[in-house]
């Protein structure tokens, strides 16, 4: 009888000496934003967006994916043609089109959303995006760049709008910081994350 519990014991201990590999698990966490390139106030001509910047270091340290809103017909790369094609946007509440779209939507339960302040308001395509997705049950986390104006009441309009997920304070970071201090800027958003309670 000894005999046997102590065959039964060694038999145990070799099974919780053998290593189990779990399966690699689903991102849940989604990164989408909206950027633009090319003149940009405060920062000159530009080939990657200040917004693009801020998303990618958000996605790295979330491990997140990141679907970026690639508009249909390009906004004008010179800073004054951007503005009046913006401005006009935001008069007539136009809802640009973006190229793709998001694969199972469903898996995600944490959609970060970022844009640039552009005249102190979400840029129109971004509205696009909201509008076309079923926002509910998802925790939603707003993340912008700007060159003075903050989040400007961009955190309130997305409550207004996205009122069945759960909408978490958002971050605005300079664009001009985005652009070019990442160290800076990772840091930033490594202490939001914790802030908010995302991270340890």
């Amino acid at each position: 009888m000894k005999k046997l519990i102590s065959l039964i014991l060694a038999a145990m201990l070799l099974c919780s000496a053998i290593p189990v590999f779990a399966e690699e698990t689903p991102a849940h966490v989604l990164v989408v934003f909206f950027s633009h390139a090319g003149e940009n106030y405060n920062v000159g001509v530009i080939e990657e967006g200040n917004t693009a910047k801020m998303g990618k270091i958000i996605a790295e340290q979330m491990s997140a994916d990141v679907f970026e809103l690639v508009p249909v017909v390009p906004y004008p790369e010179d800073y004054d043609s951007c503005l009046d094609v913006a401005t006009e946007e935001q008069r007539s509440d136009a809802r640009p089109e973006y190229e793709g779209e998001i694969e199972n939507w469903d898996q995600y339960d944490t959609v970060f959303i970022g844009y640039p302040i552009w005249w102190g308001e979400i840029p129109n395509i971004v509205y696009t995006f909201m509008e076309a997705y079923d926002f509910t049950g998802k925790t939603v986390i707003p993340f912008n760049t700007h060159e003075g104006s903050g989040q400007a009441h961009s955190q309130r309009d997305i409550e207004g709008l996205l009122t069945s997920a759960t909408v978490l304070k958002g971050l605005a970071v300079r664009g001009s910081k985005a652009q070019n201090d990442a160290d800076g800027t990772g840091t930033d958003v490594a202490n939001w994350l914790k802030n908010i309670g995302l991270t340890q």
